[in-house]
Parts: C-alpha cells; sequence; structure tokens
C-alpha cells in the first residue's frame, strides 16, 4: 500500500536522481559537442597538413629527380669534352651532339621544363622540352659565381619572371679528371606539372597555397588571391613554430584554417589557408548521439525511480513499524525485499522485536515471581498465629492431663508441618495438599471439639496434578475463620477436587456466616487496596492468576453454603511435577 508519506519521499528522491542525472546529461552533451568540435577540427588540421606533408614529398621528388637528372649530364662523356674546352659555341657539330645528348636526357622526365648549361665563358646554351633551342651570351655574368664550386650543392634558385616565377636547380659542372668547375648547369621545373601536382590536393578555387624559401622568395603560388592575409606574414610565424603552425582565422565572414610545415632539409615553408567547412555526416552523428543520450537518459531515469521505489518501500515499512512501537505495538516485518542488505536490516529489527518481547516476558515473569514471593510471605506469616493456637491447645489439654488429645494433635500438628514444608518444593500433588488440609481440620476438631464437623472428596483421576503449596487450606482456614468460628452453633466445611472437562475443580463450601457482597467485590476488583477480611483467599486468588493467567479462574457463590470454586486447566498442571 502507498501512503502520501512513501509517495512524497518517492518523488523527492526521483527528482533529486533525475536532476543529478540530466545535469550529467546536459553538461555532457556541451563536453561531447565541444570535444567533437574540436576534435573534428583537429582531424580536418591534421589532414590538411598531411596534405601539406604530400606536397613537400612530391616537390622533393621532383627537386631530386631533377637532381639526378643534372648529374647523368654531368656524367655523359660528350657533354664532359665540350664543357672542357671552356667554349660549348665554338663548333657546330659538338654543339648540335651536345644538344642532342641533352634533350635525349630530358625526354625521360615530365618535370623538367629546360636545361641550360654555361661555360667558362659566361656562354649559355638552353635546350628546352619542346626542342627548342636558345644560345645567349654574355648573359650570366657573375649571378652564380658562387656555386661554381667543386663539390658543391645544388641550390634551388627562384627566377622572376613577367607572370610567374620559375624554379630552377642549378649546381656547378664539375670536371670528372681534374674535380675544377668547367661552368654551371640548371634545371628548370615545369611550372605547369607542378600546379598540376599541387591541385590534386588543394582546392584552387576556395584555397591559397604558397611554397616559400630561406630567403622568404616565393618558390610557387596557387589558388584563390583575394584572401587578405599576407602569406609572407604567416611564413614568418611559422619560423617561431619551427615545426608547423594550424590554427583557425576569421578572414570575409568565414573561418579559414592557417597550415604551415617546414621542410627541414631544404628550409622551403609550404604555407596554405583553407576554408573550414562543416560536414554534414558529423552534423547527423552529433545530432544522433544528443538523441540517443537523451534516451539513455531517461531510460536511467525510469530505472532510478526503480530503484528509489525498491530502496524506499523497505524503509517506508520499517518507519511504519517503528511509529507502532512508539504506540506500545511490537510487530514483526516481513522480510519480503529483493535486496539483501534491508533482509539483514529486517532481520535485526525482527530479532530487535523477539529480544523486546523476550524482556518483557521476563520482567513480567520476574514481577510475577516477585509478586508470588510475596504471597508466600503472606501465606509464610499466617503459619506462626496458626501454630501459636495450637500449641495454646496443647497446653491447655497437658494441664487437662487428655494425654490422648494431646498425642492426636501433636501428630496431626507435626504432619501438616511436614506438609508444609515439602523438602523446600513450591508445588505438591492434590494428594499431599489434600492430606495436609486433613490434618489441618483435625487440628481445629481438637481445639474446638464437635463444633464444626467436615467432609473431603478427591476424584482419583486429579490426585497426581500438581498445584502451587498451600492452594486448598487457606480455603479452609478462610471458611473457618470467617464463616464457622463467628456463628453460633455447629458447622461444617466440604472439600471437593474433581475433573470437569479439562478443568481442575476445586470447591470449599461452608455453612458458616457467609460472604459479603462488600468482601465479594474487593475480591473481584484487583485494584482495591482493603486487606483487612479474607486475607488467606485473596493472596491464594491472586497467587494462582500470577502463576497460571488466563488457566485459572474462580467463583464466589452465596446460596444455602458459602462456596469458593476454583477452575484450572488441566494442561498447566500435568501429571506429573512440572515445575519446582
Amino acid at each position: 500500500m502507498i501512503t502520501p508519506n512513501s509517495l512524497h519521499l518517492n518523488l523527492k528522491i526521483s527528482a533529486m536522481l533525475g536532476t543529478v542525472i540530466f545535469t550529467i546529461i546536459f553538461v555532457y552533451l556541451i563536453i561531447y559537442t565541444r570535444r567533437y568540435q574540436t576534435y573534428e577540427e583537429t582531424i580536418i588540421g591534421q589532414e590538411n597538413l598531411n596534405t601539406l606533408h604530400s606536397i613537400d614529398s612530391s616537390l622533393s621528388t621532383m627537386i631530386a629527380s631533377a637532381d639526378d637528372y643534372s648529374k647523368m649530364i654531368l656524367a655523359d662523356s660528350v657533354v664532359q669534352q665540350q664543357m672542357q674546352t671552356g667554349d660549348i659555341l665554338a663548333d657546330f657539330d659538338r654543339q648540335q651532339t651536345l644538344m642532342k645528348r641533352i634533350y635525349s636526357v630530358m625526354q625521360f622526365s615530365e618535370f623538367i621544363d629546360m636545361i641550360w648549361l654555361t661555360d667558362q665563358q659566361g656562354q649559355k646554351l638552353i635546350i628546352g622540352n619542346s626542342a627548342s633551342i636558345f644560345t645567349e651570351q654574355g648573359q650570366m655574368a657573375d649571378s652564380y659565381e658562387r656555386l661554381k664550386k667543386p663539390y658543391g650543392t645544388p641550390e634551388l634558385i627562384v627566377e622572376e619572371g613577367e607572370t610567374r616565377n620559375s624554379l630552377m636547380l642549378i649546381r656547378s659542372f664539375n670536371s670528372l679528371e681534374q674535380f675544377s668547375s668547367l661552368g654551371l648547369i640548371g634545371v628548370q621545373l615545369n611550372h605547369e606539372k607542378l600546379d598540376e601536382l599541387i591541385s590534386k590536393s588543394a582546392d584552387f578555387s576556395s584555397e591559397q597555397i604558397a611554397i616559400i624559401n630561406v630567403k622568404n622568395e616565393i618558390i610557387y603560388q596557387g589558388g584563390r588571391q583575394d584572401l587578405p592575409k599576407d602569406i609572407l606574414t604567416a611564413a614568418h610565424e611559422i619560423n617561431a613554430s619551427e615545426t608547423k603552425i594550424i590554427r583557425k582565422e576569421r578572414m570575409n565572414g568565414k573561418e579559414y584554417f592557417l597550415l604551415g610545415i617546414v621542410n627541414r632539409e631544404s628550409g622551403w615553408k609550404i604555407i596554405r589557408y583553407t576554408p573550414v567547412a562543416g560536414s554534414a555526416d558529423a552534423s547527423i552523428l552529433v545530432k544522433f548521439n544528443i538523441f540517443l543520450i537523451t534516451v539513455i537518459g531517461l531510460l536511467i531515469f525510469g530505472g532510478a525511480a526503480a530503484i528509489s521505489n525498491m530502496l524506499t518501500s523497505p524503509i517506508q515499512q520499517l518507519l511504519r513499524h517503528m511509529k507502532k512501537v512508539e504506540n506500545g505495538q511490537l510487530e514483526k516485518i516481513a522480510e519480503q525485499t529483493l535486496l539483501s542488505e534491508f533482509k539483514a536490516l529486517f532481520h535485526g529489527y525482527n530479532g530487535l522485536v523477539d529480544e523486546i518481547h523476550r524482556l518483557i516476558q521476563e520482567t513480567i515473569e520476574r514481577q510475577k515471581r516477585i509478586r508470588i514471593v510475596e504471597m508466600n510471605e503472606i501465606q509464610e506469616q499466617m503459619k506462626p498465629h496458626f501454630l501459636y493456637n495450637a500449641l495454646d491447645c496443647v497446653e491447655a489439654l497437658a494441664m487437662l492431663g487428655d494425654t490422648d488429645r494431646v498425642c492426636k494433635l501433636i501428630e496431626s500438628l507435626g504432619g501438616f508441618y511436614k506438609k508444609c514444608v515439602s523438602g523446600g518444593r513450591e508445588y505438591l500433588s492434590i494428594h499431599d495438599e489434600i492430606h495436609m488440609v486433613s490434618d489441618y481440620m483435625e487440628i481445629l476438631k481438637i481445639r474446638f471439639e464437635e463444633r464444626f464437623r467436615y467432609d473431603i472428596e478427591l476424584d482419583p483421576s486429579c490426585k497426581d496434578y500438581k498445584i502451587p503449596k498451600l492452594t486448598i487450606q487457606p480455603l479452609v482456614e478462610n471458611s473457618f475463620q470467617h464463616g464457622i468460628r463467628p456463628k453460633r452453633g455447629p458447622g461444617y466445611i466440604l472439600v471437593r477436587v474433581q475433573k470437569e472437562q479439562e478443568y481442575v475443580h476445586i470447591m470449599v463450601a461452608d455453612n458458616g456466616k457467609g460472604i459479603s457482597d462488600e468482601t465479594i467485590c474487593e475480591l473481584i476488583n484487583p485494584h482495591s487496596n482493603t486487606q483487612t477480611k479474607s486475607l488467606g483467599l485473596r493472596g491464594t486468588i491472586q497467587r494462582l492468576k500470577l502463576i497460571y493467567e488466563t488457566a485459572f479462574c474462580y467463583e464466589i457463590k452465596n446460596r444455602k453454603l458459602a462456596e469458593v470454586h476454583f477452575y484450572i486447566d488441566s494442561k498447566v498442571l500435568g501429571e506429573s511435577l512440572w515445575r519446582n
């Protein structure tokens, strides 16, 4: 059953869990979206850097190829002989042979646009890719004299043109015999092939790309030319980073990636501006992830609500039982829960309830024992009075010289007190109790001669049942003291014990003065403090109530005889000594 309090607790816990879950989901989505954007930008930037490295590798391959072809020409014997003359234009036939040998080498490479040679006089022989041949004299001057060194390394030179710059690899033409410089050899790279090579990795319609050497000369530039950023400024920035540059810049209302790398061997830099384009697939992926996380969040919230109910229900159940404890109701909890921790908690609570019940029962039993002891003390207090009276009677009879009655009185008195002591036992058989009653009434008959008579009727089926010691005797004493003795004339006392269904019925009746209504009310009322009359009867009733509780009941009647009836359930008596 769901109570308003438990529902309120469920809602509070569910609300707290929901707030935590959806806050985590919201923060996760923000972090995920930003992180994914950063990741995507990094991936795109890395891909662009890879493109630059690919361009750098292709350019290095072109230059290395050009260098290899220049070495092939330098190693050719015909070209060596012609260059050793110092005048490559002196002999026309040798000049033609030289041109054919150089042209034949050029045909193996699509990246070479032109090869030229200069001799020691500065004369220049140019062989073009289209089989064009030019000769120039005195044009080289001293521009590349610094390259005429034995074992010199080639140098990539940028020559400015009217429409575009030319990229040329120049090296010293050394003699293979004397290891001295005979002139220069230059290999000009094909610009169209370079455009074609770079365009495979870049979109010239939306990007700008440039290659700059160590002197900050533009080796190559292609793509859009309307971007406001200065490509040389970007080249200076990459000098500071020394390895690479990758960042976003906003130009003309659009975002661009600025990327750059440095070739450590040649020192040139490749700079690229490329627009940042969002991926439709990435957007779909982000939206799907947001949807998926939201669904998962709802499922988690549903599961959390179920777990909340699983947790709060046992707690509410425990709280309800604890409130009952405040009202004096000790009830166990049914250990019906899926969680072993709550089962252990309920088991502990039930154990506590059992322990409280045990302690309460022990307290009740202790109080009962205390009360029984008090009743026994009252009973014991009555014995001395009876003993004093009996001894007075013995003294009187002895003075009269009635030895027979003295002996009989002492014998009855001894039998009575022997049963009273009973070896320290608290319970006697009904047979022994009746025998003690018989001794008591014999003593009374000796003391009061023929003033009363008595009868005792004992059902044989009841004689072995155990009852508390001095249960019947106080009833007989009460009948004599308050019924027979105040009456004038002979009296009569009847004691009867018999089995009635499941009960042992004890009755003591007398024809004495009778029991007043006031005395009966006092006996029936458990809260009465008046104990001046019928002390033995009251004490015996209270004593049996404490011992047998609901298994004992009694009845008092004023008929022809005043009757006191005790009924004790035989199941609590047994047929043998059950408690001692």
